[in-house]
């Protein structure tokens, strides 16, 4: 169940002129619901922050002033946050003067008007349903906070898993070096099998491993806007990491010109060194890789495209490749983990940006992903 403060659900009440506030306390009150009087303007945008389900303001007792400095405020709620505003017009306006304080109020967005003489039963309706819509915002916050919490404990267990696991797993590929170095002539065609096992499984693991730490570094990646950096420095990091998978396929690799983008210059290394990586790997055995990288301004965003000549994905495969541990041929085929498009997919999501592919099977293959420009 969802958590709420009885301030949150109060409902504050702006009527300075004669008996108004006492009279719309006590029908709001007859709702069960809490309700705080305030005298002025000045003193409902103090109360804000204290918590509000409904703020009830008659029109004359806030100026274009307040308005803007309850419009501030609003700008600095989280994005769950909209907290609704009902407002009493006087009656006998002129079209004109009607027209111009909606456009005003309009700026509060989540705001209701409601022309003077009203019913207490209008009041108990209005109120009813903005503390309704009220209660769904909380719920949202609740909702979104579990989630946050969720999200960093998995993060927390994955990093603490793949630090904590390293150490068992040294020990197993160290002890089974030595015991293939010391009794490994001692073992028949059979145990030296199993033994091969091992080191096998346990190389497979370290690098799991360093894939999953590699895939919680990327989900926490801060929000803040870093400064641009040569997109070719990094390409150029990647392919120097890259260079024994380029000799030993005859790989011929171009790059156009491409931009200063504003991304950590090691995230975007480990975007190229996965997508031209899995490049060179899924190749077609009749031709050496031919892989090119370009970038295109597209708007807001800069668009880049790593295309090759290889295998081709399915058309039904194109969205489940980006998910975790996603693998469409065994590990005897094209070794790998299943992490690497995760973890471009992650990475390209804290920049603000998407990544994507298109291909078929046969045809060779291009990765997209935009980054703000």
């Amino acid at each position: 169940m969802y958590r709420r403060s009885p301030s949150e659900m109060r409902v504050l009440i702006l009527a300075p002129i004669g008996r108004d506030a006492a009279l719309l306390a006590q029908t709001v009150e007859s709702l069960g619901v809490k309700s705080t009087i305030v005298p002025e303007a000045n003193a409902l945008i103090q109360e804000l922050p204290q918590g509000v389900g409904v703020s009830l303001v008659t029109d004359e007792a806030i100026s274009t002033r307040h308005i803007h400095e309850l419009t501030s405020w609003l700008s600095k709620e989280p994005p769950w946050s909209d907290p609704p505003f009902i407002i009493l017009t006087p009656s006998g306006q002129t079209m004109q003067y009607s027209q111009r304080r909606a456009q005003e109020f309009s700026t509060l967005g989540n705001f209701t008007l409601i022309e003077r003489p009203v019913r207490p039963e209008t009041i108990e309706s209005v109120v009813r349903a903005g503390l309704r819509g009220r209660m769904k915002q909380y719920e949202i916050r609740s909702r979104q906070a579990a989630l946050l919490q969720a999200n960093a404990d998995l993060e927390q267990f994955a990093y603490s898993a793949s630090h904590d696991l390293k150490e068992p797993l040294r020990n197993i590929r160290v002890f089974s070096g030595l015991l293939q170095k010391e009794y490994g002539k001692v073992l028949d065609q059979r145990g030296a099998g199993f033994l091969e096992m091992v080191g096998t499984a346990a190389l497979r693991m370290d690098t799991l491993l360093a894939d999953l730490l590699a895939y919680t570094q990327a989900s926490s990646i801060p929000d803040e806007r870093p400064e641009a950096v040569p997109a070719r420095h990094a390409l150029d990091a990647a392919l120097a990491n890259l260079v024994a998978a380029i000799q030993e396929t005859n790989a011929e690799i171009s790059a156009a010109d491409l931009p200063r983008v504003s991304m950590r210059e090691s995230h975007l290394q480990q975007l190229f060194q996965n997508l031209v990586g899995n490049a060179l790997k899924y190749r077609r055995e009749c031709d050496p890789p031919r892989i090119s990288v370009t970038s295109t301004r597209s708007g807001q965003y800069w668009l880049f495209c790593i295309e090759d000549n290889g295998i081709g994905i399915a058309a039904e495969f194109r969205e489940t490749i980006f998910g975790l541990f996603q693998r469409l041929h065994t590990s005897g085929q094209y070794s790998g983990t299943g992490m690497g498009l995760a973890i471009c997919k992650r990475i390209v999501e804290r920049y603000r940006g998407r990544i994507w592919v298109e291909s078929e099977p046969g045809q060779g293959s291009k990765f997209l992903f935009t980054i703000p420009a």
